[in-house]
């Protein structure tokens, strides 16, 4: 074949190729989106701890709108729970919020005006001493975060407390309580509250007055209180008055905890039957018992009530959940000569004021303060 014949012949080939490009297509090119373009998604922002307060705020607000006044739904079951606290001379009553699917903290607060027996409302805030409970965000209770090796519960329930001043608070978590400056947030130690003089039940509420964090726990039938200084020293339960090293703790079933001022804690037993003091600088206690009520009860059947047995006339126990139950879980501030007294129950909304060594009532001086829409505290 001469050199003619095999150009024309390879010829054909060759421009089959140039017209196909070659052998391999190139993949197209994409073109590079715009970045405001109409066909991009907006990353949004990682949402913060003043995020979250306002949402918290807004929340409350829907909850208890700002008035001098108590609305009619905080006699409702599983309303928030109104605590009491003196707060620089004044007596400052705040809703908690209980419901844990939420957690939002105190959501509403009032001074008290004591004379004139009014309210001026308070933008909401920690009770200070007393324990709020919150839900964690990842590691963070209320913007204190724990370190990043702590355990976390499964339920990101959080036990908090300012202390009085507000310069440390208090998180307890699971077993495990760590102490944060109040104004930096910045974490300073920690310590497990289990040990020789350590709970010995599961850990219900955290309260931090002075350099005492008081930890209240109960397993269901028996509660009690344990007291630990801020660095993790153990100090043991609140027992009774004169009790063995080994008793156990005074308890707070049928009663409450109370932060009477910046260096006294009580422990109310049995619908305020009795009370246990304590001093937090020399751990010294008293104790007080209120004179048996006129009601129509034997001493016994006072007795089987609280142990939860049924031996009790119908007429007794009338009588107690009219009388003694509106004390359960009652706590107290102290005033210059008298006890001052959130009630509960049927009394939600009076504040009574009661003898310190007696612990009777003075009725004449019953506090009832204002609710809304005209709704009075049932009688």
């Amino acid at each position: 074949m001469g050199i003619r014949s095999l150009v024309m012949s390879v010829a054909p080939s060759l421009l089959l190729l140039a017209a196909c490009g070659g052998g391999q297509k190139k993949k197209p090119v994409a073109k590079p989106v715009a970045k405001h373009s109409p066909d991009s998604k907006p990353v949004a922002p990682a949402e913060t701890e003043a995020d979250r307060e306002k949402k918290r705020h807004d929340a409350a607000q829907a909850l208890i709108p700002p008035g001098t006044c108590l609305p009619a739904g905080l006699k409702d079951q599983g309303a928030p729970r109104l605590e009491l606290a003196a707060v620089g001379g004044d007596a400052v009553l705040c809703a908690l919020d209980t419901d844990h699917s939420r957690l939002l903290g105190a959501v509403a607060c009032w001074k008290v005006d004591l004379k004139t027996k009014t309210l001026a409302y308070q933008e909401p805030a920690p009770i200070p001493g007393r324990d709020i409970d919150v839900l964690l965000d990842g590691h963070c209770a209320r913007g204190f975060c724990l370190p990043a090796e702590a355990k976390v519960p499964g339920d990101r329930l959080a036990h908090m407390a300012w202390n009085l001043d507000g310069s440390k608070v208090a998180v307890l978590t699971g077993d495990d309580l760590h102490v944060f400056d109040g104004a930096t947030k910045a974490h300073q130690s920690q310590f497990s509250i289990r040990g020789d003089k350590g709970v010995t039940s599961d850990p219900t509420a955290v309260h931090f007055v002075g350099d005492g964090v008081f930890v209240e726990a109960s397993d269901g039938t028996a509660a009690g209180v344990w007291v630990f200084k801020s660095d993790g020293t153990q100090v043991g339960p609140i027992t009774a008055l004169g009790a063995k090293e080994s008793a156990p703790p005074v308890s707070t079933k049928g009663g409450s905890f109370s932060i009477l001022d910046k260096n006294r804690v009580a422990i109310a037993e049995q619908g305020f039957a009795q009370t246990t003091t304590f001093e937090i600088d020399s751990g010294k206690r008293s104790k007080a018992v209120r004179k048996a009520l006129r009601i129509a009860c034997k001493p016994a059947e006072i007795d089987t009530y609280w142990k939860g047995g049924d031996k009790v006339t119908d007429k007794c126990r009338d009588a107690i959940e009219k009388e003694i139950t509106p004390w359960v879980g009652a706590d107290a501030i102290a005033g210059h000569t008298n006890l001052l007294v959130v009630m509960r129950g049927e009394r939600t909304g009076e504040l009574a004021v009661v003898d310190p060594k007696t612990l009777i009532e003075d009725k004449g001086k019953l506090i009832k303060l204002p609710w809304c829409d005209g709704a009075a505290a049932k009688e």
